[in-house]
């Protein structure tokens, strides 16, 4: 079988497995700090959601070609960008809702909890895409902030969650 990643070209023995084989691509993509972003099997796309046992310990012989592409992580988050700037908004605009039923006195803290997790998805993000030598980072400064709000749910003050999530916690991740 030829395996193609990106400009390497090389050959797999017949008795090997796809799964040995994925494991070698994947390897020598981290080699070169990239990720392998798209593989096809002869003229078949294969996503994470096809590979399954059956088709790991298939052998190579039944097929010509794997072909594959790979990014960097960087090229990911800036091919990204659109998106990544729509889910700030949605969690910035979920997050001005919550401050807003805060300052008039909603004490159920169950969409608040739920809104938390797409807040720690938007500061990894941020982290991720955002590395600037000697500053703290952004990610770093809203995760600080964080903290302030959990003590803050912590005694239901819900009076300093909304002002720390509109004066502190937002803006940062519309930024």
């Amino acid at each position: 079988m030829n395996i193609q990643l990106d400009n390497d070209q090389w050959q797999a023995g017949s008795t090997a497995t796809l799964g040995d084989i994925l494991a070698d691509l994947s390897e020598r993509a981290h080699a070169r700090s990239r990720i392998v972003t798209t593989v096809m099997l002869d003229s078949r796309r294969i996503t994470d959601r096809d590979i399954d046992p059956h088709l790991l310990q298939q052998t190579s012989a039944n097929y010509r070609q794997l072909i594959a592409t790979s990014s960097t992580q960087q090229e990911i988050i800036e091919s990204a960008h659109g998106a990544i700037e729509r889910y700030r908004s949605v969690v910035v605009e979920e997050g001005t809702s919550l401050a807003n039923q805060f300052r008039m006195g909603v004490q159920d803290l169950s969409s608040f909890d739920a809104w938390l997790g797409k807040v720690a998805d938007a500061v990894e993000i941020i982290e991720n895409g955002q590395k600037r030598v000697g500053t703290q980072s952004q990610g770093r400064a809203i995760a600080e902030w964080i903290e302030e709000l959990l003590a803050a749910r912590h005694i239901r003050d819900t009076v300093r969650m909304a002002d720390l999530l509109e004066y502190e916690i937002l803006p940062r991740i519309a930024a």
